[in-house]
């Protein structure tokens, strides 16, 4: 197989089989597109990407990770349609990533509750999530169609569900987050009915008219999760529905939550994804930490240049590098200098 050879996915023709995996860049203010996001996607277009991968597009308000993020609504079309414009301007294709986060969606910063086959405890907003109800499945099920239809409208090739990363379809996937004893729990026929369900609406709403891509955990890394047998039966039932193709994801987290790697508070290098196109270069230590120990550099690392305060937003103030401490036997013998010696 030549990866720069043209290849089929669904309806679509790409020009070869170098395809920018979905990532979130940070660069959607006010959930919307802005100038820098297409000049990201139209790079990579330029680079020669057969397809770049538009994330993350909610399909709902509470389905964002945290309230910056895109969800697909009338007011993001005109920004979507620059960005598809751009990309097709290359001679690249462009996917948009549709998805409900569920229970790793932020409740605090999105102002809404987060949804999960079963109330746990979300460390992301320091919350319980709530119970999904049959309407909330079916009302999150229709979205995705509906955001699916928008991405038509906005020009884009392809979208890529989301259904990894213990976001609401995978949520249900996972037997140690789905503890449902309703059609939606206990063996795997039952726990696939939403990512399923999910995919089947998006086919019926779309046609053959954009190639449909489904983002699967291999394996959720967890003792209890979704293992590898299960996801790839998983994945023939998606491709039986009629999805063009799998991106298959192994999460680098060591709990079914996402969350930083224990071993480096810095992310991994972009080719830790090898569908991404980006190059392959680790992000660089922070210059005023000299130290190798992941603590310490944790709590002097800067805040992302992608934040951008809201109007309600509380004061933010810059993190500064941890200040050196003195041996516990040289504080001792400085106090004991202090009182006199005593």
């Amino acid at each position: 197989m030549d990866v720069f050879e043209q290849a089929k996915l669904g309806p679509l023709t790409l020009r070869n089989r170098i395809i920018k995996a979905a990532t979130f860049e940070g660069m959607t203010r006010n959930a919307l597109v802005s100038d820098d996001l297409i000049a990201f996607h139209r790079a990579h277009a330029a680079g020669g990407a057969a397809m770049t991968t538009v994330a993350y597009c909610a399909v709902a308000p509470e389905g964002r990770t945290e309230r910056r993020q895109i969800w697909m609504r009338p007011d993001a079309l005109p920004g979507l349609r620059r960005l598809t414009d751009a990309v097709h301007a290359e001679g690249a294709a462009a996917s948009a990533q549709i998805g409900h986060a569920g229970p790793v969606a932020n409740s605090k910063s999105n102002r809404l509750p987060a949804l999960a086959p079963s109330a746990a405890f979300n460390p992301q907003a320091i919350a319980m999530t709530r119970r999904a109800t049959t309407a909330d499945i079916e009302r999150i099920t229709a979205a995705h169609a509906t955001a699916a239809k928008l991405a038509i409208e906005a020009g884009f090739d392809a979208v890529e569900i989301h259904l990894g990363h213990n976001y609401f379809a995978s949520s249900f996937l996972s037997p140690r987050l789905n503890k449902r004893d309703d059609e939606y729990g206990g063996p795997l026929t039952n726990r696939a009915k939403v990512a399923l369900g999910t995919a089947r609406a998006v086919r019926d709403a779309v046609g053959d008219r954009i190639a449909i891509l489904a983002k699967l955990n291999m394996d959720d890394g967890v003792r209890g999760g979704l293992g590898i047998e299960e996801s790839l039966q998983v994945a023939q039932w998606l491709e039986r529905d009629g999805s063009s193709a799998a991106s298959a994801n192994a999460p680098p987290w060591t709990s079914p939550w996402p969350k930083a790697s224990r071993s480096s508070p810095w992310p991994a290098p972009s080719c830790a994804n090898p569908t991404s196109s980006t190059a392959c270069a680790p992000t660089p230590r922070p210059a005023h930490c000299a130290s190798t120990a992941t603590s310490a550099c944790r709590r002097s690392t800067p805040a992302p240049a992608a934040y951008w305060p809201e109007p309600d937003d509380p004061p933010r103030t810059a993190h500064q590098p941890t200040p050196a401490r003195k041996p516990i036997s040289a504080a001792l013998t400085s106090a004991g200098r202090s009182n006199g010696g005593r």
